[in-house]
């Protein structure tokens, strides 16, 4: 469903219930409720790919000095309503308070579907950071629109 990186080693793999994990992989299987938190590895087994799984890994650890700059990258802006806004790589990047919470949306204009950060967080920050990891996901995950088929 998505992957986010903590910043550091700080949750136990929800499948396993023994290794520490950094990049957690958020998986949904028909033989398991609700959604677990994974590490690569019982990502893999999960999804019977582990090959994949070890690629979305790899791809997060390449992405994480990148993920450490967003948040401060030129280019975001704060609206009237306190949202913190960017346009980058054809992605809208939304940050929003909720309550004592922050959150963030991700879509890719001119097909608007939202994918909102799993979690909510205690500062904008990591808010940020997470949004990156959202559009990395849809990035890698969802297919980009045809843009011809739009003008039909």
């Amino acid at each position: 469903m998505n992957v986010e990186d903590l910043g550091e080693p700080q949750m136990i793999c929800e499948m396993c219930d023994s290794a520490e994990i950094r990049f957690v992989h958020f998986m949904q299987n028909d033989r398991y409720p609700g959604t677990l938190a994974c590490g690569a590895i019982c990502a893999g087994h999960m999804e019977s790919d582990l090959l994949r799984a070890e690629k979305r890994d790899k791809k997060m650890r390449s992405d994480a000095s990148r993920r450490q700059r967003f948040p401060t990258r030129a280019g975001w802006r704060v609206n009237e309503k306190g949202n913190h806004l960017i346009k980058t790589n054809g992605y809208r990047v939304t940050v929003f308070k909720k309550g004592l919470a922050w959150g963030a949306v991700v879509s890719r204009p001119p097909i608007a579907t939202p994918y909102f950060t799993r979690e909510k967080f205690s500062n904008v920050t990591a808010a940020k950071m997470a949004a990156f990891d959202t559009m990395r996901f849809v990035e890698d995950n969802v297919p980009k629109p045809d843009p011809f088929r739009l003008l039909l």
